[in-house]
């Protein structure tokens, strides 16, 4: 198939709000083609979860043939970063760091997170009004990355920096514009992580740097790649996951109530809802290696798709009222952090930095003092603004 190339500013949704549309096109089936992506949008969550398996399927975004920007990818780009590779090099890579992403060790890290947490929240005084999100949402993470990979106050404003870039690169969305943007930011992190990744391998210490340096199943280059996914996608999720939570518990509901008011943050089965209703990764990007009969639509080999995961998260065969925030409801769980072998490595990590995050904030019983603003970013939704003030 021979399509022109696709930008992220024609992809079909509004990131403020983009549930409207999966609806109108969810009334066309499960899977269905979008002239404006140049590919097929998977909504229905069996669909999509068969998709995200990953079998004759490939996460490369090279392989996309529609879009003319993947080709400026480098082979050694995609080849050293695990959220582009499949089969044996991806298991590889995802072995090396598996360990320290495993529940119980992350549940070593509670005791510093619960401590971050508390510093950024109580750093703001009683009616002082602030932004959530470029005075917590956004700080807090990284405070936490940064403190587990072991880096420098430099290197975490670099981070910091450069991350927006990267994020939209790592997407698997993305135009020409904003390829060469996230190369650059790339190349301005791995020129920051770099020396000391080789100064790490030499002179371990006692963190997460130093850990991957030392793996001897990865290059050097294999190891400052994994170690940017790590600081750049683990923020960047948790902080709009974060942003999200927080809007759609402290805006008011049509009877003038706030769900803030009426929820523990502390029960999982509530982080679980706001996971599922409101995911910070919206779409995932795979192309089809084989011809594939989904969802009663036929795909050929060497077609995109873009596995609609907000959507997928609401459909209504698998969760009645889906649009409707239910703690206690039945059903599968969220793909919000994925499915199969790509599954996100840090979601337990997400989970407790969010669900810990949340305790703090609303115990101090914030209000929001203007409507949210949200990033124009298709493929990655979160607030960009969220005016506030604590009240207690």
């Amino acid at each position: 198939m021979t399509t022109p190339e696709v930008s992220t500013s024609q992809l079909p949704w509004d990131a403020a709000d983009p549930y409207p549309l999966y609806e109108a096109y969810r009334r066309e089936g499960d899977v269905v083609w979008d002239a404006t992506a140049q590919a097929w949008l998977v909504l229905g969550y069996h669909a999509a979860r068969e998709v995200l398996v990953g079998q004759q399927w490939t996460s490369d975004p090279r392989a996309n043939q529609a879009v003319a920007a993947y080709r400026l990818f480098t082979a050694e780009i995609v080849q050293t970063n695990m959220l582009f590779t499949d089969g044996p090099t991806h298991d590889r890579l995802r072995h090396a760091v598996r360990d320290v992403f495993s529940r119980s060790f992350i549940s070593q890290l509670t005791e510093g997170i619960e401590s971050l947490c508390k510093q950024t929240v109580s750093a703001i005084d009683v009616d002082e009004p602030f932004d959530v999100m470029s005075q917590i949402a956004w700080p807090l993470p990284v405070v936490v990355v940064a403190a587990w990979l072991g880096l420098d106050p430099a290197q975490c404003q670099v981070l910091r920096e450069y991350s927006p870039a990267v994020i939209r690169l790592l997407s698997g969305i993305t135009d020409t514009d904003t390829l060469h943007e996230g190369l650059a930011a790339s190349t301005a992190l791995i020129t920051e992580f770099l020396p000391a990744a080789a100064d790490r391998r030499v002179n371990p210490g006692d963190d997460l740097l130093s850990y991957l340096a030392t793996a001897p199943e990865l290059s050097l280059d294999e190891v400052v790649t994994t170690a940017i996914l790590i600081a750049v996608a683990g923020h960047e999720t948790t902080a709009n996951l974060l942003g999200a939570a927080l809007t759609r518990l402290l805006t008011p509901t049509a009877e003038d109530t706030r769900l803030a008011d009426h929820i523990d943050p502390a029960d999982p089965t509530v982080l679980s809802e706001l996971l599922r209703l409101d995911s910070p990764v919206q779409a995932a990007a795979r192309t089809a290696t084989a011809d594939h009969h989904l969802a009663n639509v036929h795909i050929r080999n060497g077609e995109s798709v873009l596995v609609c995961i907000a959507a997928a998260n609401r459909d209504p065969h698998l969760y009645p009222a889906p649009n409707q925030f239910l703690p206690d409801r039945h059903g599968p769980p969220p793909l919000t952090f994925g499915h199969g072998p790509h599954y996100c490595l840090g979601a337990t990590l997400a989970r407790l930095e969010t669900s810990t995050a949340l305790r703090h904030i609303l115990a101090r019983r914030p209000v929001l003092t203007d409507t949210p603003t949200w990033r124009d970013t298709p493929a990655i939704r979160g607030p960009q603004h969220m005016p506030a003030r604590f009240t207690v």
